[in-house]
């Protein structure tokens, strides 16, 4: 095995720099050398003897190729090939068993954002496919798992620093969030990230991102001061609203479309002790829960302290209402949450929590190791409408509750005025949403269950029922095409719900940094710019 740390790092100070500097016009000639690129990154494909046998392109063959490379390059601690118990606790890391069952080439750990940029252009040279995950926290297989390529764990890159002024901080994709909020917690401050502890960094902040805190900031996309991306040509730059600020706006929401981040430099904000936790209510209370809901939603202009989803599901034979209510205070009776106080509830488990012991005891409902579909669909936010939908989910829900395990549960979360007019900050982003058009209502499909034998009953079963739901929005003319790519099904075209104009926008900045689309072929997981990622299968 060859170390090539200290060569690497010295090669690519100055060939990634030269490459930074390029004219973006021409961000990748189109005489660009792979084989030269990989050189310049200290890897002479000339002397791995993997790449000497490299005749056929087929997918093995080039896969046997690239991680018989990868293994000469950074031995077995970074390499894993299979049957090995390195695969197997990686294969065994998601939190979906869609994404545990696929079975990649090899399994690639890189350390620094060098490690990424050769694994581009060994894929590049060979063609053999990738995947990168952060968290894993995707419901479908290859959404960072690939079958037969390299799927890339970031698990390593995973650092969490501040800047002087402790306004920025600079976190790696491969830590959850977590990691991150309690890193931050002893300085009393966060960043604007997920509300799961083991949710990934990469997959929510290039995806949108919902925050307790968006009602002041917006969402996670909207709070990124700058990306460090490898791009399609193995260059690594700095992608902000004063430099490339193209790539900037496509990366916030554009998903895994333009390149792999390396590291996510995130605006700060303070984080005191906040007050939280989950008021579980009868049936009977069913349309003063919505009601509540609708008013928190409102509401959101006045207070952005407060932060709240609902989730309708049935339970040892209950239909319930479990609102999750948070405010990023320590108040314990703000005025925005009187509605839901007003209403009798048969548990409470508010009380007073650190970020970090909230994302933990919300962890606690979102077990790893299951069977799991997410489905979305947005409206604009209407009363009747969000009854309407909640008892249609309830007329239809005894017709899968006899499939072994199945839990589904139908939520409720508000797109509001202040998150949509944050959206603008910094140049905007992808997402394709305006504050004309809100406040919005966000619902969103979860469920679990056992057994492979009843994935195609639960899918037919959900589109159904959303095929439903959105001729019915359709009909009252509340229907909205935006879809939030991290609760979309794999039967979602997530680009397309972004808009003509922003799925041309995406095109256009892709085809400029990726000429080759690379990350549209050689990286085919999760949702790319020309459609769903399992349509056909439907």
């Amino acid at each position: 095995m060859i170390r090539f740390s200290v060569l690497l790092s010295a090669i690519c100070t100055v060939a990634l720099a030269r490459t930074g500097k390029t004219s973006p016009s021409i961000f990748e000639p189109d005489n660009f050398d792979v084989n030269a690129a990989l050189y310049n990154l200290g890897v002479d494909v000339s002397a791995i003897p993997a790449l000497r046998s490299l005749q056929t392109r087929s997918t093995e063959s080039a896969c046997r190729a690239a991680c018989g490379t990868l293994s000469f390059l950074y031995g077995p601690s970074r390499a894993f090939a299979q049957n090995t118990t390195a695969y197997a606790n990686a294969t065994g890391s998601y939190w979906s068993v869609q994404q545990e069952e696929v079975r990649p080439y090899c399994i690639f750990k890189p350390s620094v954002n060098t490690d990424v940029s050769v694994l581009v252009l060994l894929s590049r040279y060979t063609g053999c496919p990738f995947a990168i995950k952060s968290g894993g926290h995707a419901a479908f297989a290859g959404a960072s798992s690939i079958q037969g390529g390299i799927t890339v764990l970031l698990k390593d890159m995973n650092a969490v620093t501040l800047n002087e002024d402790m306004s920025v901080a600079s976190v790696g994709p491969g830590n959850v969030w977590v990691q991150v909020y309690s890193a931050l917690e002893p300085y009393g401050l966060a960043v604007i990230g997920g509300r799961v502890s083991t949710i990934g960094v990469g997959g929510l902040t290039t995806g949108g991102g919902i925050s307790y805190y968006s009602n002041l900031y917006g969402w996670a996309c909207d709070n990124v001061e700058s990306f460090e991306v490898v791009t399609a040509s193995g260059a690594i730059v700095t992608a902000s609203a004063n430099s490339y600020p193209d790539l900037y706006w496509a990366l916030r929401g554009g998903g895994n479309n333009l390149g792999i981040v390396t590291k996510f430099n995130l605006y700060t904000v303070p984080s005191p002790e906040l007050r939280g936790g989950t008021r579980v209510f009868a049936e009977d209370q069913f349309s003063k829960v919505i009601s509540a809901f609708v008013s928190v939603v409102n509401g959101a202009s006045n207070d952005g302290n407060a932060q709240q989803w609902v989730a309708f599901v049935h339970t040892q034979g209950q239909n319930l209402a479990a609102a999750e209510i948070t405010y990023v205070k320590n108040v314990s009776e703000p005025a925005i949450f009187a509605p839901y106080r007003a209403i009798p509830a048969i548990q409470d488990t508010t009380a007073p929590r650190t970020l970090v012991q909230y994302c933990d005891t919300v962890q606690e409902v979102n077990p790893d190791g299951l069977r799991e579909m997410y489905w979305t669909l947005t409206v604009r936010l209407d009363e009747d409408f969000v009854n309407w939908v909640t008892e249609y989910f309830y007329s239809v829900l005894p017709q899968v509750l006899g499939i072994p395990g199945i839990n589904p549960d139908l939520v409720h979360q508000g797109i509001t005025i202040p998150m949509l007019k944050n959206m603008t900050r910094h140049g905007g982003n992808a997402l394709g949403l305006d504050a004309s058009d809100g406040p919005l209502h966000l619902m969103m499909m979860s469920c679990w269950w056992e057994n492979a034998e009843d994935d195609q009953t639960i899918v037919a079963w959900a589109k159904s029922f959303w095929d439903t739901v959105t001729a019915k929005a359709k009909g009252d003319g509340v229907f909205h095409e935006y879809v939030y790519m991290n609760y979309a099904s794999q039967y979602q075209d997530v680009i397309a719900g972004y808009g003509a104009t922003n799925k041309a926008k995406l095109h256009s900045i892709a085809a400029k940094y990726d000429p080759k689309r690379v990350y549209q072929t050689l990286q085919p997981g999760y949702f790319k710019l020309n459609g769903a990622p399992a349509a056909n299968s439907l």
